[in-house]
């Protein structure tokens, strides 16, 4: 079923198609713990499978028509699941529900009291931010966070409920929270969304649906402010604006100062780098004091928070090389990432970037190029890429080309290629940010374990051939 449909309510017996993926693991484990029976397939095995199999679901490795189970009341799929999946092909022969995934959220959030967390950048950080200042809630979010055993989910025991709003398929508007934060808005999937026009728009729509006894948080970000316009309930804006419920101030290593509009000033310790996350806090901060928890309660719950899976995950450190692992892929994210990576204070910032889809590098490849230009050396490898056919005419080495100095920029079309450069020019304290939001991920381990052959004096033994 497409985005905006109705789901059939209540299904006791779901497979879930993808099931390994961040935002489909988290909804499997939500609805067994809601009392669904869960199933699923993913195309490769994973740790997520594995955690998800410790837990009593049934999921499999590979997609086959036999792998949807006979007592299965519907089917949960991701608009990246194709036409010709076959276990989509068996359930649409035998006239079971297809819901799509924001559909299910929708139907788990329904027994709590929900809020979202939506925005161009930085939702899975803010929504784990926001779960952990609450205390007891539940949370589905699109990257692991801590409590969810390999995913992004946690079923509390509190009232309420927090969820990731994904704008890029428009399904965030299946979604009906009580409250909601607006992080930011900007134009980031183009294969979805023509102009950032259409961006302002399906925000508008969505923050329009609140309750006028709900509340919307709103990030340090124009356009996002613009988009609250259209909200019918009260309205906390988060930035040193006229106005503003709060304010970040002197944010730093170790966390910062919220200073809230009638003059309280609270420290917030925050073990996560960046002007970014400290205003992401903030607004979780602002809607946390919202649903009852006071600023300084909430502070205090995130003292141990230390960020959600692939933002600034470390890695390891081996031949005096620290290797960070990074799901920026948007020239904002970038800029955020290698800022919070200065902070660091390291010799010098590596990056290995992997461009993600044809779409977004043709759209946004000379701004990607001017993002990476704030490292020392880049390494860009090929487009990955995921959902979309190759462009012959979309090349990492565009972006390569478009690096600006002082900046040294060099192009690896495998990621076998990049880890062979940086292992070659990394030396003794570097950091090696592997960034992206494919499958460079899995570079940063063998990074370690190959730096880790290193000499006194900082120099590889092994640089080449297979790990």
């Amino acid at each position: 079923m497409s985005p905006g449909g109705t789901a059939t309510p209540g299904p006791r017996r779901i497979h879930l198609v993808g099931i390994g993926g961040a935002g489909m693991s988290a909804l499997a484990r939500l609805a067994q713990a809601a009392g669904y029976r869960v199933a699923g397939s993913d195309r490769e095995a994973s740790a997520t499978l594995d955690a998800l199999r410790s837990e009593d679901i049934d999921a499999r490795v590979g997609h086959a028509a036999e792998s949807l189970g006979a007592d299965a009341d519907a089917l949960v799929v991701s608009t990246a699941i194709a036409d010709d999946n076959p276990e989509l092909v068996a359930a649409r022969r035998r006239g079971l529900p297809v819901l799509h995934r924001s559909e299910l959220l929708a139907e788990l959030m329904a027994g709590r009291r929900g809020l979202a967390v939506a925005g161009a950048h930085g939702k899975s950080t803010t929504s784990a931010m926001l779960h952990a200042a609450l205390g007891d809630a539940s949370a589905c979010v699109g990257a692991t966070i801590a409590g969810g055993n390999g995913t992004g989910a946690v079923w509390g025991t509190g009232p309420w409920f927090v969820a990731e709003a994904d704008e890029s398929d428009r399904s965030l508007l299946n979604l009906r929270p009580e409250a909601a934060i607006l992080l930011n808005v900007d134009h980031d999937h183009h294969a979805t969304y023509a102009s950032l026009d259409e961006v302002r728009d399906v925000f508008r729509t969505f923050v329009a649906a609140l309750p006028p006894d709900g509340c919307l948080v709103v990030g340090p970000d124009a356009d996002a402010r613009a988009c609250a316009d259209a909200a019918p309930c009260p309205v906390r804006v988060v930035g040193d604006v006229p106005g503003a419920f709060c304010r970040v101030e002197r944010p730093g290593a170790g966390g910062f100062t919220l200073v809230l509009a009638d003059g309280r000033r609270v420290d917030v310790p925050l073990g996560v780098a960046g002007l970014h996350n400290a205003e992401n806090a903030a607004c979780a901060l602002a809607l946390a004091d919202w649903c009852g928890v006071p600023p300084d309660v909430a502070a205090g719950r995130l003292a141990g928070f230390t960020g959600v899976g692939r933002r600034m995950d470390p890695r390891g450190v081996a031949g005096g090389v620290e290797v960070v692992d990074d799901y920026a892929h948007h020239p904002a994210e970038i800029r955020a990432t290698l800022q919070a990576a200065r902070e660091r204070g390291a010799g010098r910032v590596l990056v290995v970037f992997q461009p993600h889809l044809p779409s977004r590098t043709r759209a946004l490849g000379p701004e990607l190029a001017t993002a990476l230009g704030a490292a020392d050396v880049v390494v860009v490898t090929d487009v990955y890429l995921a959902r979309e056919p190759a462009d012959p005419a979309v090349t990492g080495r565009a972006v390569v080309e478009a690096v600006p100095p002082p900046a040294r920029a060099v192009f690896a079309a495998t990621l076998a290629e990049a880890r062979d450069v940086l292992l070659a020019e990394a030396r003794p304290g570097d950091l090696i940010l592997t960034m992206g939001a494919g499958d460079v991920t899995t570079l940063g381990q063998e990074l370690v374990a190959r730096l880790g052959n290193t000499s006194p004096d900082g120099s590889t033994h092994e640089r080449t051939g297979p790990a």
